[in-house]
């Protein structure tokens, strides 16, 4: 795996400039729990007019970065996308980096809390800017504070497709959040069989044909495609931890409606509900090296025009087998799922093909604190810190982060 052969230790946090623009930590602005939300999340600093006038309130920013960065307009889109009002924070270097530092009319917004006992207490934010004609998308944290992937896309015409789901303890928080949109699933799709993908649905299905189990009754699955490598297969290269959960939701599987069962869908495989059109990318990968992750099927999502890339937790081995199968014409998406949550996924040529405007992290706190670390640029980990560097040098506009709460993108 060889990469660029700078090796000038950076810190992600610092000045980095590309394209004639300095490029913030995160952006984001919409609506909490039908609040006003500051248009403030880890330090974006907007001003009353919409316009990011003010730098980057990351407390690691120099002050020759603050001012450096001071002024400049490319980040933002178009000011303020939710609900609620503008909202200013000062420009000191020591300043808020996270919502729960800022205020919204003088009261204290609470960032996302990491462990809450009831999935209502997390916060939702919304950006509704992205111009997704009347569908949305939504990553769910839920009650998680670990990592995982359950995204939900909602087509203009009220039509749900779920990716993936999370792990097994969302199974309430999903189930309670489709039950609440009339419960009726039209396309369900998996990218690999590890528990913080498919927990939740094997919780699901098992926990409909139980009695005493109501939070799953009134649950239409729906359409279910997925691929995974053979069981003996990831028996002989996964860890054996992981075994049982494998085994669990290919038995899940093998007993759900086969009409409604897509193994293994062939690449190009094409369906379209409203304004949205889903497009299987690859079936699985058998690859001997981190075999589940390799494995991973990803998905083109087209939404109103604008193009979805979920690539589950696609390492660099398959991210280059997919390349080299569809093209990097083919894998242009305005918004991409980072890769298995953002660190040890893909590869800079991967993300440059992709060159998203938007980037989707469904990153833990702990995970995304990491984005600071120290790192190389021909190192051969691919950690948070280098996958953001990468983010920021591409031009990425928008980073929406789990570890904050559930996002909704418009």
């Amino acid at each position: 795996m060889k990469k660029k052969a700078l090796a000038v230790a950076l810190l992600l946090s610092g000045t980095l400039a590309f394209h004639g623009q300095a490029f913030a930590d995160e952006y984001s602005n919409g609506t909490i729990q039908g609040e006003a939300l500051p248009n403030v999340v880890h330090g974006v600093n907007q001003q009353a007019s919409g316009s990011p006038k003010a730098p980057w309130q990351d407390a690691s920013l120099t002050q020759a970065a603050q001012a450096a960065n001071a002024g400049n307009t490319g980040n933002s889109g178009n000011g303020n996308n939710g609900t609620g009002s503008n909202a200013s924070v000062s420009n000191s270097s020591s300043n808020a980096v996270s919502s729960s530092e800022s205020s919204t009319q003088g009261a204290t917004t609470s960032n996302a809390p990491l462990n809450v006992q009831n999935g209502s207490t997390t916060p939702t934010y919304t950006d509704s800017t992205i111009g997704l004609g009347g569908a949305s998308i939504t990553m769910i944290k839920g009650e998680q504070s670990g990592q995982q992937i359950s995204i939900v896309i909602e087509s203009n015409d009220g039509s749900l497709i779920v990716v993936d789901g999370g792990l097994k303890t969302n199974a309430p928080y999903l189930a309670k959040y489709i039950k609440d949109r009339g419960g009726k699933v039209a396309a369900w799709l998996l990218t690999h069989p590890h528990e913080d993908h498919v927990g939740a649905l094997a919780v699901i299905l098992e926990q409909q044909k139980k009695e005493g189990h109501p939070d799953y009754y009134n649950i239409d699955p729906g359409q279910i495609y997925y691929g995974f490598a053979p069981l003996a297969f990831y028996e002989q290269y996964e860890p054996a931890h992981r075994i049982p959960m494998m085994k669990e939701i290919m038995e899940d599987l093998a007993q759900y409606d086969s009409a409604k069962r897509h193994e293994s869908s062939p690449a190009g495989t094409s369906f379209t509900y409203g304004n949205v059109a889903v497009e299987v990318l690859n079936t699985p990968y058998s690859i001997p090296i981190d075999s589940g992750n390799n494995s991973s099927v990803c998905y083109m999502i087209t939404i109103n025009g604008k193009k979805l890339l979920i690539t589950g937790d696609l390492p660099y081995e398959a991210a280059g087998k997919l390349m080299e199968e569809r093209g990097a014409d083919k894998l242009k998406a305005d918004i991409v799922q980072m890769a298995h949550h953002g660190q040890h996924g893909g590869s800079f040529a991967f993300y440059s093909a992709v060159n998203p405007r938007y980037a989707l992290w469904p990153s833990s706190q702990e995970l995304w604190n990491k984005r600071k670390d120290a790192f190389t640029e021909d190192q051969e980990s691919y950690t948070v810190a280098l996958t953001k560097f990468w983010m920021n040098k591409l031009g990425v506009e928008k980073n929406f982060v789990m570890a904050d709460g559930n996002w909704v993108l418009k």
